[in-house]
């Protein structure tokens, strides 16, 4: 019996009459509602880039009143749900996670507030703030650093070479209300717009919708990226020891390659299990490692981040584990690890939020049908076609030499005795 599939009901996929494209999971064997609005919109802007200009927008857009007189951050939280803002360099998504019976009041509050944006000085003011924290504790947090200056290494221009928030307030300080209002108008237009919901719902989704227009518009294209020619390394100071390195992968219309980047990353990296995490994790606890595939439309990334005392033993270890990927893996044992991909896969893809994720995100990069959650399980049926000597051919077309980004923390003295 499948782990994901087993208590749901039927989904439902819409396009509605104002162009927004819905997705609708129910399952009454949970007790909560995931409403998230995805946006196919650059994190810096669509002019000059401006980091961290969508999360501030969509941020000042929560926190701005809407005709009711309640803004949605305090919609959410009166019926005891909590709500998520996301900045992605192409992408930019807002969720709430509600108790079943709720959700058709939020629904109402969230697209009401983002279709027909209206931005109040406070909201802005108290979006600036949020945002202007949110990037200086990123500027601490060694993942966060790492993948972007991974990404500013592999792509030297565009929305994925810049970090999704800013690096000081100055950095937001110019833009103006009408040039903040502008962009919420053209990224936050219901024809751009994707909305996911997952979980314990009986309500008329289409009929809750507020704020849509007919505007003639097509969803905005996918945000691709031009990756440097040949892989570069670049170092920085930074709290502690660190590494980060990542490899141009396939991208999501080769759906095939995808997901065999996303089983090498499993394989690998899959925490307490993976190949090189498991052993670490007994030899070193105290050292992070972690690897993903990050599927985007054009191109994907392989990332792996490595931080603490071994940085460099377990770099080198990493490398040579993703090198032995470009020999296909044994029968017995490539099987035992397909299936450990797909139970893992179903087991990540369980909750509400994480399904509702699931298809905002493979919606906006351009493929919906793929994602994990989907009940075609197409992504599932690609995983069971993958076979040892196609995988290690992706890896050999992808996993050369990676770009590398090293973070040296500062010299310790020696102690005196």
């Amino acid at each position: 019996m499948s782990l994901l599939f087993s208590a749901t009901g039927a989904m439902e996929r819409t396009s509605l009459p104002y162009g927004s494209q819905l997705i609708v999971r129910r399952d009454a064997n949970v007790a909560t509602v995931a409403v998230e609005l995805w946006f196919r919109a650059p994190s810096i802007g669509f002019a000059d880039p401006t980091p961290g200009l969508s999360r501030y927008a969509a941020t000042a857009v929560a926190a701005s009143k809407v005709a009711g007189g309640q803004s949605l951050s305090e919609a959410v939280k009166n019926v005891g749900g909590r709500l998520g803002i996301s900045a992605y360099p192409d992408t930019v998504s807002v969720s709430a996670s509600v108790p079943s019976g709720a959700e058709s009041r939020i629904i109402k509050v969230m697209t009401s507030a983002y279709f027909t944006p209206a931005l109040s000085a406070e909201g802005m003011r108290s979006a600036l703030r949020d945002v202007v924290v949110a990037g200086t504790q990123k500027r601490f947090d060694v993942e966060e650093t790492l993948r972007d200056g991974i990404f500013g290494i592999i792509f030297p221009t565009g929305a994925f070479h810049y970090s999704t928030v800013p690096p000081n307030a100055t950095a937001l300080g110019h833009v103006s209300p009408d040039a903040l209002r502008a962009f919420a108008a053209r990224a936050f237009r219901s024809s751009n717009a994707v909305l996911a919901v997952a979980g314990n719902t009986h309500a008329d989704i289409p009929a809750a919708i507020s704020g849509g227009r007919t505007d003639g518009q097509a969803m905005e294209a996918p945000i691709d990226a031009t990756p440097i020619a040949t892989p570069a390394s670049s170092s920085a100071a930074f709290a502690e020891d660190a590494v980060g390195l990542g490899w141009v992968g396939a991208p999501i219309a080769d759906a095939k390659a995808a997901t065999a980047l996303d089983f090498i990353a499993d394989y690998l990296f899959r925490p307490q299990s993976g190949a090189v995490s498991r052993p670490l994790d007994i030899s070193s606890p105290e050292t992070f490692l972690s690897g993903q595939f990050i599927t985007l439309h054009n191109p994907g990334v392989l990332l792996v981040e490595i931080a603490g005392k071994s940085r460099d033993e377990v770099r080198s270890t990493v490398l040579a584990a993703v090198e032995k990927m470009r020999t296909p893996l044994g029968a017995a044992e490539f099987a035992a690890a397909r299936s450990a991909f797909e139970y893992h896969v179903l087991a990540d893809s369980q909750t509400p939020l994480t399904q509702a994720d699931n298809f905002g995100w493979y919606s906006v990069e351009g493929d919906g049908l793929y994602a994990p959650s989907d009940e075609s399980l197409r992504y599932v049926q690609t995983v069971q076609s993958l076979d040892p000597a196609f995988v290690a051919h992706v890896a050999q077309q992808y996993l050369g030499t990676p770009s590398v980004l090293e973070l040296t923390g500062p010299a310790k003295s020696p102690v005196k005795t």
